[in-house]
């Protein structure tokens, strides 16, 4: 039994000495700092390859990766891999949409967040915040410039606009020779 809590004890203090060291080492990471770090480990899905985002903050932890409709169906189509989707795949491969995979201090948000094009911007699906507030994601990009405007729009019940959480930021793209290709 006092081997136990010595042992016990022992796991205690040695840990306790090592989360403020790892607590101090991820301290001042910025965005950016997380994106390379996740690169080099080669954490960053496929999927979502094409251009790293990042918000105008400096002191910003998050990121997100985001690619464009039609060069998804080109690298599809150019690895085979589209005539091994689903039945309905096909149709979205019609669709244009930007795929979204965001990033909090270098974890992934739950899934990627397929945006539907709405004239000049792209929007998701509506969903409930609350039982009285209906929103959706619009994304606003200048493919020029590569400048972008990602909010959150808190709309009435009848979905006319009420007001928005935004984000502004700008993009780069990741070289086609750096991207990653993980196999699953």
């Amino acid at each position: 039994m006092r081997i136990v809590r010595v042992n016990t004890m022992l796991f205690a203090v040695l840990l306790s000495s090592l989360l403020p060291l790892n607590a101090q080492n991820h301290a001042g990471l910025t965005a950016r700092d997380y994106y390379k770090e996740l690169y080099a480990a080669g954490g960053l899905n496929n999927m979502a390859g094409g251009h790293a985002c990042f918000q105008d903050d400096p002191k910003a932890s998050s990121f997100f990766i985001l690619r464009e409709s039609g060069s998804l169906r080109d690298s599809m189509l150019a690895d085979g891999t589209l005539s091994k989707l689903p039945q309905a795949a096909p149709e979205l491969s019609k669709k244009d949409f930007v795929m979204v995979r965001g990033y909090a201090e270098g974890i992934p948000w739950r899934g990627e967040e397929l945006l539907e094009k709405d004239e000049g911007s792209w929007i998701s699906d509506l969903r409930m915040l609350d039982e009285r507030t209906p929103i959706r994601i619009r994304f606003n990009i200048d493919w020029e410039t590569l400048r972008y405007k990602y909010a959150v729009e808190m709309l009435n019940m009848d979905l006319t606009y009420r007001t928005e959480a935004a984000s502004f930021g700008s993009c780069e793209e990741v070289p086609a020779d750096e991207q990653q290709h993980i196999e699953d």
